[in-house]
């Protein structure tokens, strides 16, 4: 339960990192 909701965190940041450095994608 811990892991999955870790993993949901972890995407949820790297989608907004995403969103703020668009030019590294």
């Amino acid at each position: 339960m811990i892991a999955i909701l870790l993993l949901a965190v972890l995407l949820l940041g790297y989608l907004v990192y995403a969103l703020v450095h668009p030019e590294k994608f």
